[in-house]
């Protein structure tokens, strides 16, 4: 079995991964971005050369083992590469599959648990190709995921600047209510599609705040493994509204409806119920009507191409399907 914990960014997919790493059965990756980074357009059952299949074997390992954002030279992970490819031929999506279970292995567990979120948008072809592939996809209020994202910049200071300076700007960069927004709705879309699909669980975070263990169990159950209150001990991390602790543990209700508490103006909390409030009440939650200023609205609406021009020009180290990002978004 394996497992995958997708979502919109923003939506507890890493509290999720660290949750069931405390399995002693499951090892949680990190942030891969395989299908969005790595994975060339349409080539998902290309086979690649022996060599470009070592060397994306080798960058899967420095991603692992350096973090996202560390280094991604190869040539520290090209010989273990090799030893594991040899002269077989996979596709891209078996070298993949074949990453997460030599990892996972060589970590003393059984059950790999990748967690980039926007693998939400290949539930697809991995459901086709992985058959024992058990999804879990995080839902967050968008007006949180909103807040979340406005202040995403400060992580680089909230972490104890582990995250680089460059993707601090990107991160400031990014943010527009609008596209936020339509990036939520896109997500949530998707994750409605897979309501009844039985290999796959969605988890509003809201819950596993206020109901931790039900909801822990649930998971557990859907991941037929078994569930453990020492699941439970995380740090509490990777808040834009308060720094990284690694003394305090555990699940923090605090996190609950911060939007609340202010950090949003009324236009921006307006556009999120006039774009996603339909959703929200599928969602279950609930709408408090915002009017908002029209005038500020009009011009975050009409403002929303050359954000997403200057947006797509910090992020195209990062972007390998462009087509599919802008379809995804309209």
């Amino acid at each position: 079995m394996k497992l995958f914990i997708a979502g919109n960014s923003r939506s507890g997919t890493t509290m999720m991964s660290k949750l069931l790493g405390n399995h002693p059965d499951v090892f949680s990756f990190q942030e891969l971005h395989f299908f969005d980074e790595l994975l060339p357009a349409g080539k998902v059952e290309v086979i690649p050369s022996n060599s470009k299949s070592i060397n994306l074997y080798a960058t899967l390992c420095a991603i692992q083992r350096n973090g996202y954002f560390g280094s991604r030279k190869i040539k520290p992970f090209s010989d273990e590469a090799a030893a594991v490819v040899g002269n077989q031929q996979f596709d891209y999506l078996q070298l993949f599959e074949k990453f997460l279970e030599a990892e996972t292995k060589r970590n003393g567990k059984k059950i790999p648990c990748e967690q980039t979120p926007q693998t939400l948008y290949a539930i697809d072809t991995i459901l086709e190709k992985i058959p024992d592939a058990r999804f879990i996809i995080m839902v967050r209020d968008p007006r949180e995921v909103l807040l979340s994202q406005k202040y995403k910049y400060r992580r680089r200071k909230l972490s104890g600047g582990k995250i680089p300076l460059r993707e601090a700007v990107r991160a400031w960069i990014n943010y527009h209510p609008v596209t936020i927004c339509k990036l939520w709705k896109a997500a949530a879309d998707i994750t409605l599609s897979y309501k009844e699909n039985p290999a796959v669980k969605i988890i509003r975070f809201e819950d596993l705040l206020l109901r931790p263990e039900e909801t822990l169990k649930n998971v557990c159950t859907h991941c037929d493994i078994s569930f453990s209150e020492t699941m439970f001990d995380i740090p509490v991390a990777g808040s834009s509204q308060s720094d990284d602790s690694i003394l305090k543990r555990g699940i923090d209700a605090s996190k609950l409806n911060q939007w609340e508490k202010g950090g949003l103006n009324n236009s921006e909390i307006s556009l999120c119920l006039d774009i996603n409030g339909k959703l929200m009440q599928k969602f279950g939650y609930k709408i408090r009507p915002e009017n908002g200023n029209p005038v500020m609205k009009a011009w975050y609406r009409n403002s929303v191409p050359f954000h997403l021009g200057v947006a797509l020009l910090f992020n195209l180290k990062r972007l390998k399907n462009v087509d599919k990002l802008v379809k995804r978004f309209f």
